[in-house]
C-alpha cells in the first residue's frame, strides 16, 4: 500500500514539474499585437516566436539598404517592417518602413546626421519607438510622421533595447548610463543612475510587469520597482545587454563563466558551470522550458564557439559547435521558433545558422562578411527577416535586408533580388588539409562540384546529385593530394563557374 502511495506521489510530482516548465506567452496590453513587435520579441526578452520559422535557407528577396541595419526589423500590426540605418557618416539618419514583400512604404529622415541604431519597439497604438546617436528617443506614427521626441543627456547607443510597461511607459538607457522612464506622451516620468550606471544595458520586465531587471555597467543585477526605487540587488560582475525572464518569473543570464537561474526574489535557483558561458548575448527559452545560450570551450585547436542547451532544472542537454573560424563570435540576442529551432548569425559575418531543438544543424547561410548584431523576426507565414551590415563606416552596402522563407516567391523588381547561381571562394585558402566551399543554387537541378589539377585531370567529385534551390556548404579534405594549385568547378543546369584553391602541406 505504501509503495502505491509513493509511486502515486512521484507521478504527481513529475507531472507538476512538467507543467511548471511549459512556457506561456505573457499578455502585454500596451505592446503591438503583431508577430514580432520589439527586439527580442517581448518585454521578458524570451526571443520565442509562436510560429515555425524557415526550415531551409531559401532567400525570397533582399533589399540594398546602403547604410546597413544594426537593429530590426520589427513587425507592426499591419505586417509591415520597421528598421533604422547604421552608417555613421554623411547624412545616414533614416528610419524606414517596408512591406512584407520588400517595397518601401516611407523613409523618415531624422535631420540630425546621426543614425537611429538602437533597438525598436511598437506599442498597441502602432507607435514606433527607437533611440539615436543624436541623444533623442523618438516616437513615430505608423504613417512615418513624428509624434514626439525626447532629448536625453547622451547618445543612445546601438545595443540599447527599449521596453514598455503595462501602463505604456517607455524605458531606455543612454551613453551616460542613465535609465529613463518616459510617459506615452513624451514627457519624463523619471531617470536614475545607480552605482556605475547602466551603459549598454537594457531593462527587462517580470511577467506581472511590476519589476524591472537591469544589469549595472560594471557589476550587479538590479531589480527595480516601477518608480525606479531599488527592490534588490544580486552581486556579480558585469554582463552584457540584459537577462531573460520566463513565464514563472525565473531570471536567466550568463556571467562570470557560469549560467545562472535566479528566483524572483534574487536568490539562486541553480547555477550551470559545465562550459564557459559568454555574456555578450542574451539567452532564449523555448515553449518546453529549454534554455539556449552562447558559450565557448578552449581546445588544442583554439577557442570553439558553442550553442548550449540547458534544461529547465539546470541540467546539460546538448552543445552545438559552430564552424571553427577565428576570430568569430555570436553577440546578438538569441531567438527561437515554436519548435525550438534557434536562429543565430556570426558577429564577424561568416554564417547564419538554424539549429534544431535537439542540437542538429538544419541549415546555414553564408553571410559574405555581413555582420549580424541583433535579433531577426519571425512571422506567421514562416518568414525570417534579418538585418545585416558591414562596418558602420562602410558606405553603399548591398543585400542588407533579407527575407528567408520555405515556400513561395516574390516578384523581382528594382532592388529586390532572388537567389542567383554562385560559387564562393573556399575558406581558408591556402589550406591544409581541409577547407570549406560554399555555393548557391538558383533553381532545382543536378549539381556537380568537382576538383581538378592544373593539367585539367579530375581528382575528386565532391557533389554529384540533384539539389533544390538554396545555399549549400561542403567540406573538402586534401589529405590524399600533394601540395599545389587545384581548380574546383560547379556545374548546375546551364551554369558553370570555376575557382582556384591552394593546398600547402
Amino acid at each position: 500500500m505504501k509503495n502505491i502511495f509513493y509511486l502515486t506521489l512521484l507521478f504527481l510530482l513529475s507531472i507538476s514539474n512538467i507543467i511548471a516548465q511549459i512556457q506561456t506567452d505573457i499578455e502585454w496590453p500596451t505592446l503591438a499585437n503583431s508577430d514580432w513587435p520589439m527586439i527580442k520579441h517581448d518585454p521578458q526578452f524570451t526571443g520565442r516566436s509562436p510560429y515555425k520559422g524557415p526550415q531551409t535557407p531559401t532567400i525570397v528577396w533582399t533589399a540594398d539598404m546602403k547604410d546597413g541595419i544594426f537593429s530590426g526589423p520589427v513587425i507592426g500590426e499591419e505586417g509591415n517592417l520597421y528598421f533604422g540605418s547604421y552608417y555613421q557618416l554623411d547624412s545616414a539618419d533614416h528610419f524606414y518602413s517596408y512591406t512584407p514583400d520588400g517595397k518601401l512604404i516611407w523613409d523618415y529622415k531624422l535631420g540630425t546626421n546621426r543614425p537611429p541604431q538602437s533597438g525598436i519597439l511598437i506599442d498597441s497604438s502602432n507607435t514606433i519607438y527607437f533611440g539615436s546617436l543624436d541623444k533623442y528617443f523618438y516616437a513615430l506614427n505608423s504613417e512615418g510622421t513624428l509624434k514626439w521626441r525626447y532629448e536625453t543627456s547622451a547618445p543612445i547607443v546601438e545595443i540599447a533595447i527599449p521596453n514598455i510597461d503595462k501602463e505604456g511607459r517607455l524605458y531606455i538607457t543612454n551613453g551616460l548610463g542613465e535609465l529613463y522612464s518616459i510617459n506615452p506622451n513624451g514627457t519624463l516620468n523619471w531617470n536614475i543612475n545607480y552605482e556605475d550606471g547602466f551603459f549598454r544595458k537594457s531593462p527587462v520586465f517580470s511577467p506581472d510587469g511590476n519589476t524591472i531587471y537591469i544589469f549595472g555597467a560594471d557589476s550587479n543585477l538590479f531589480a527595480l520597482n516601477l518608480d525606479g526605487s531599488l527592490k534588490w540587488k544580486f552581486s556579480c560582475i558585469a554582463a552584457e545587454k540584459g537577462p531573460l525572464v520566463d513565464s514563472n518569473g525565473y531570471i536567466y543570464f550568463g556571467i562570470d563563466y557560469n549560467f545562472y537561474c535566479l528566483q524572483p526574489d534574487g536568490t539562486i535557483r541553480w547555477k550551470f558551470g559545465d562550459f564557459i558561458v559568454g555574456s555578450y548575448s542574451v539567452p532564449s527559452i523555448d515553449k518546453n522550458g529549454n534554455i539556449y545560450a552562447i558559450g565557448f570551450q578552449i581546445t588544442q585547436q583554439g577557442v570553439e564557439n558553442l550553442l548550449i542547451s540547458i534544461s529547465y532544472n539546470g541540467n546539460f542537454n546538448w552543445k552545438y559547435t559552430f564552424d571553427f573560424i577565428e576570430p568569430d563570435d555570436y553577440w546578438q540576442p538569441l531567438i527561437c521558433d515554436s519548435e525550438g529551432t534557434v536562429y543565430v548569425g556570426s558577429t564577424f559575418g561568416y554564417y547564419y545558422y538554424a539549429i534544431s531543438s535537439d542540437g542538429e544543424l538544419k541549415w546555414k547561410l553564408p553571410l559574405n562578411d555581413y555582420q549580424v548584431d541583433n535579433t531577426g523576426s519571425i512571422t506567421a507565414d514562416g518568414t525570417l527577416y534579418i538585418g545585416v551590415h558591414k562596418s558602420s563606416l562602410s558606405p553603399n552596402q548591398q543585400k542588407t535586408l533579407i527575407a528567408i522563407r520555405d515556400t513561395g516567391t516574390v516578384s523581382v523588381k528594382d532592388n529586390f533580388k532572388t537567389l542567383d547561381y554562385k560559387l564562393e571562394q573556399n575558406f581558408p585558402n591556402p589550406f591544409n588539409p581541409s577547407t570549406t566551399i560554399n555555393y548557391v543554387v538558383k533553381e532545382r537541378g543536378f549539381v556537380q562540384l568537382k576538383v581538378y589539377d592544373v593539367l585539367g585531370k579530375q581528382v575528386l567529385t565532391i557533389v554529384n546529385e540533384e539539389k533544390s534551390q538554396g545555399s549549400y556548404s561542403v567540406s573538402f579534405n586534401g589529405n590524399n593530394l600533394t601540395s599545389g594549385i587545384y581548380v574546383y568547378s560547379l556545374r548546375v543546369n546551364n551554369f558553370t563557374q570555376n575557382r582556384k584553391m591552394i593546398l600547402l602541406k
